[in-house]
């Protein structure tokens, strides 16, 4: 569920005497000459916002205190998505009809907001989020049952480590050198994904090939998903985000629906409803949230900060309210994921 956020370096003068190094870069989204790219591991920018914005290196523009209130709105705001899932879960809520009410709600927002905008490139964002779409709602059918199996942190920790995949194709396909901090980043990855695998979770179930295969499809679904998502940032048309958002969640919308009718023909209740829009104005709230934090901080400070207490936040609130406690091994691998997610951000 990410996009990359890219601006343009310049000189800048927020603080007199500021040393030059720390000095910040100013964004206009508008302009797309002399990009950089910066890694991404969630949804993030929608659209363009007219006009340059200046921020630090360090995250300071004179407003420290209202930076980092906003911070922890994105931080809180990314977590919630898997906790309200479990939770409608828990609360024995139909899946499928949580997850399509889910994504009409946020297909139909971001729809709005791209037939407002009607940006260049519509075409183009429809036909990657095909295939973005697809992937993002195998996603979600495949962390239903991981959650039961294994609970929230070992899930999430699956899902996070999926950045590895887009940064290894970044490196075989386009010939991107990893910093030493990224490789250290990734064999830490391969380390953390069979501990987290092996662990017992929640269930204590004997592990077998089908649940294994759970939650590898879980990491490797939402690998491609971040792969697709770099693939129409590449195209250039960054301010169709909200089509291909929308578009990426109208897939959902259809394949949950059709599971729905397909499954257990539970009517459509006022449980289903409540959370299928917890968990649509979830996903329309991180995007927004993340989109102002890009601009006030650096997505080098952002990313690391956003995975780590992401995934520790999940961990620690699944433990406390559901007694939802990983295994030795699953806590060493969470301990793993957090640090190798960090580094393949940096």
């Amino acid at each position: 569920m990410l996009f990359p956020h890219k601006y343009q370096e310049s000189s800048c003068s927020c603080r007199e005497g500021y040393p030059e190094q720390l000095r910040e870069p100013v964004v206009n989204t508008n302009a797309w000459s002399r990009r950089r790219h910066v890694p991404a591991h969630i949804f993030v920018t929608i659209w363009p916002i007219p006009g340059p914005v200046r921020r630090c290196a360090t995250g300071h523009n004179g407003r420290d205190h209202h930076n980092m209130l906003l911070l922890a709105a994105t931080i809180v705001a990314n977590t919630s998505f898997a906790l309200i899932l479990r939770a409608a879960q828990r609360r024995h809520a139909n899946d499928m009809a949580v997850g399509t009410i889910n994504y009409v709600f946020a297909s139909l927002f971001f729809g709005i907001l791209g037939a407002v905008s009607r940006p260049d490139g519509a075409t183009t964002a429809a036909t990657y989020a095909l295939a973005g779409g697809s992937f993002n709602v195998i996603i979600y059918l495949l962390l239903l049952p991981a959650m039961r199996l294994r609970g929230v942190a070992i899930s999430i920790a699956m899902v996070r480590l999926a950045v590895v995949i887009p940064l290894a194709a970044a490196i075989l396909v386009w010939n991107e050198a990893p910093s030493s901090v990224q490789t250290y980043g990734i064999l830490l990855a391969l380390v953390a994904v069979p501990m987290l695998t092996l662990d017992k979770g929640i269930s204590d179930q004997p592990l077998t090939v089908r649940r294994i295969a759970v939650l590898l499809g879980l990491l490797l679904s939402n690998g491609m998903t971040l792969l697709i998502l770099k693939a129409f940032q590449m195209t250039g048309f960054t301010g169709a985000r909200p089509i291909y958002l929308g578009a990426v969640f109208a897939v959902g919308a259809v394949v949950c629906a059709i599971a729905w009718l397909r499954g257990r023909k539970a009517p459509l209740g006022a449980l289903e409803i409540k959370w299928g829009i917890l968990l649509g104005t979830s996903n329309a709230l991180t995007n927004i949230l993340m989109f102002a934090t890009l601009d006030v901080l650096l997505a080098s400070v952002m990313f690391p900060i956003l995975a780590a207490a992401g995934l520790s936040l999940s961990t620690i609130f699944a433990a406390i309210a559901w007694r939802e406690i990983p295994g030795k091994l699953g806590w060493a691998g969470i301990a793993v994921a957090v640090f190798a997610v960090v580094l393949t951000n940096l």
